[in-house]
């Protein structure tokens, strides 16, 4: 291949991702929005819980897979939206531990795709029997996984932690016809509720394999043995919150076409009607992207998108600059 049309795709494909970032950033800007928002009213009923002050109390323990070739990742995560958990953990398996940390827990299990569900279910049981009444739901994601929280702590207001339920991309197989289970990449959410009957159930009577096969649907079998029911995690628009796929395959072709026969929803949605705008979670994302997504989330600003209060402080001033010389 000639290297000009090499490079001039190279720097195209760069461009297409800063693009489709920019896009998701226009689409979930407004998310922080609402919850300060929120704060400002109380329910017809008097409640407070779905206010904003509320909204930023639920507690999220982040549980997030790893190995010892994730130290980059881990780093791009601790630096970036992990310290919006109320706590976080990096899973290791069983290798040398070269690593000490609060944030990092080794589980007696052999690193290696295989061995996923076996780690999954030592950090459940472990999470259950350390921080079992501190936290309201537990997030499991991996380590290439972006997640907004203050978005999913929105999506999350709207439900009972003292209530079995669990949520994330709804994908479906012939093994989980009845009731799915989650997309392990695109991260899942467990009630406080539902970790505490996955574990006095599916874990203890053999709802799932104890190590084995594809995690995410493994631990789907033992949450529906459990009876933890799955909760809708479709915005209004019907439009997926939890994404198992880049944010540019999503946006741009060549689109994931393996969700449509995966997908427990209507066929999923590609291009600009892909995500819902107050998107969770993305997956696939590299060490640089994580940063590149935190910057343009938290750090940019769309004018005009916030109303004509953006005018009271100016940023800029273009004064005339003196030449040098």
């Amino acid at each position: 291949m000639d290297f000009r049309f090499r490079t001039k795709h190279v720097i195209c494909g760069q461009w297409v991702i800063l693009a489709l970032i920019l896009a998701v950033m226009i689409l979930v800007q407004t998310s922080s929005d609402v919850v300060e928002k929120q704060a400002q009213y109380k329910t017809r009923n008097g409640s407070t819980s779905g206010s904003g002050n509320n909204i930023r109390k639920i507690r999220i323990l982040c549980l997030i897979l790893t190995s010892p070739s994730g130290k980059n990742k881990m780093d791009a995560i601790n630096e970036t939206w992990a310290k919006r958990c109320h706590k976080h953990l990096f899973i290791y398996g069983q290798t040398e531990r070269s690593m000490e940390a609060e944030s990092i827990l080794y589980v007696p299990v052999l690193e290696g795709r295989k061995h996923l569900t076996g780690k999954v279910r030592h950090a459940l049981e472990f999470a259950y029997r350390t921080y079992k009444d501190s936290f309201d739901w537990i997030l499991k994601c991996d380590d290439d996984t972006y997640i907004i929280m203050e978005n999913l702590r929105y999506l999350l207001s709207q439900a009972d932690p003292k209530n079995p339920g669990y949520l994330g991309f709804h994908m479906k197989t012939g093994q989980t016809k009845r009731t799915g289970y989650m997309s392990g990449g695109a991260g899942y959410v467990i009630s406080s509720q539902g970790l505490d009957q996955l574990i006095h159930g599916g874990f203890e009577n053999g709802g799932c394999k104890q190590d084995g096969g594809n995690e995410d649907v493994e631990i789907g079998l033992c949450l529906a043995k459990s009876g933890v029911p799955v909760l809708n995690s479709l915005d209004t628009d019907g439009r997926e919150s939890f994404h198992p796929e880049s944010l540019q395959r999503h946006l741009y072709p060549p689109h994931p076409v393996w969700l449509r026969q995966y997908s427990w929803n209507q066929v999923p949605k590609f291009g600009s009607e892909c995500c819902s705008k107050y998107s969770i979670s993305f997956h696939r994302v590299s060490p640089e992207q994580h940063f590149l997504f935190e910057h343009l989330l938290y750090r940019t600003e769309v004018y005009g998108l916030q109303g004509d209060n953006q005018d009271i402080h100016p940023v800029f001033d273009p004064h005339l600059v003196k030449p040098a010389y």
